[in-house]
């Protein structure tokens, strides 16, 4: 994702403010920018896909009301979706995933649209994965880096105050001994850290990486505790998505995700299906297993930015199909049959998983 420009956020939704109005607008974006933290992403997303906020968008309204009192979100909606598209663009920048998590789940592979700036989702997919690839880039480690500490300058001079000791002297020493050494300590202590920790990121970046190929090699469901052959294929690309997000140990997960859930939902496949509806891949899990998935409280704050896994907590709080159906519709804004390719299914409930672990 290159580097944000103001004006062309405006332009890329079609808008042509002038000067005047763009200086009115920085200040409070760039305030806004510096507080956006997780639960900020969600409602910024709310208002870039034209969606309800609960908590109310009082904060946002202020914010660019006090250097513009006109401004309104009644008569500025279309700009609104542009500011908080924005907003969420420069925060993954940032290097906060979750906002891009958050507009990528909302848009649920394009059955979600904003009115504005369509080029944001792609922006997004690809801004998680340069950051999932450049998170394994790391600089070769070099453990000559760490040196012995050079001898201590006042050796002469405490030789000599043992020829003619003097208090006041050797009072001065004692507290240069007790500087050298400290200055010698974090030196060393300095040194040994910028090979350590990128040692230490190393093998957490291998360790998931060897937990992700036996379960990829394996092709095993975690939660089920059976092959992912012998499981429906919606269940099997949901189950797979969970299962990568709870073995990531990043914020984006493995940049090789789709390639994973590509070849584990085709194994053992010979015929293919096209779209999988939300209510099949539900019903595919029985009644009595919904717990397993492990679903946090936090999923039902956020039902219509997460609308697949909030459809198995719908099925697991109300019951089976079709008794979730107008809950599930009335919470996410989506309706059961709503359909996904496998592997955008999987995808999605990858992502879903991913966004709880930053909410929690």
């Amino acid at each position: 994702m290159a580097g944000f420009n103001f004006a062309d956020n405006y332009r890329a939704a079609g808008l042509t403010p002038g000067p005047d109005a763009l200086r009115t607008r920085q200040e409070p974006f760039d305030n806004l920018r510096q507080a956006i933290d997780p639960q900020t992403a969600i409602d910024l997303t709310r208002i870039y896909f034209g969606l309800p906020v609960p908590r109310g968008t009082d904060w946002f309204r202020d914010a660019f009301g006090a250097t513009d009192p006109s401004f309104s979100l009644i008569d500025n909606a279309r700009e609104a979706s542009v500011l908080a598209g924005g907003l969420l663009e420069v925060a993954t920048l940032d290097g906060k995933v979750y906002a891009a998590l958050a507009t990528l789940t909302t848009a649920a592979s394009g059955l979600r649209q904003p009115s504005v700036r369509l080029d944001l989702i792609d922006l997004m997919r690809a801004a998680i994965q340069d950051r999932a690839v450049g998170a394994r880039r790391q600089a070769p480690i070099d453990p000559k880096h760490i040196k012995l500490p050079a001898a201590s300058k006042l050796s002469a001079e405490l030789t000599a105050l043992t020829q003619g000791p003097e208090i006041a002297k050797a009072s001065a020493l004692l507290k240069q001994v007790s500087e050298e050494s400290a200055e010698i300590t974090k030196t060393f202590t300095n040194q040994v850290l910028a090979v350590v920790q990128p040692l230490a990121a190393q093998v957490l970046t291998l360790r998931e990486e060897v937990e992700m190929l036996w379960w990829y090699v394996g092709g095993w469901s975690r939660m089920l505790d059976k092959p992912f052959m012998e499981l429906e294929l919606g269940l099997a690309a949901v189950l797979a998505g969970v299962d990568v997000a709870d073995m990531s140990r990043s914020a984006t997960g493995p940049a090789a995700a789709p390639a994973i859930f590509q070849r584990i939902l085709a194994a053992g496949r010979k015929a293919k299906t096209a779209k999988i509806a939300i209510k099949d891949a539900v019903d595919a899990l029985p009644q009595d297993q919904l717990d397993r998935l492990g679903l946090p409280n936090a999923l039902g704050t956020v039902s219509e930015i997460c609308p697949v896994l909030t459809a198995y907590a719908k099925a697991r709080e109300i019951g089976a199909s079709p008794a979730w159906h107008v809950a599930y519709a009335k919470a996410t804004g989506f309706e059961a049959g709503a359909a996904f390719a496998p592997l955008e299914l999987a995808m999605q409930a990858f992502r879903e998983r991913l966004l709880l672990q930053a909410l929690v």
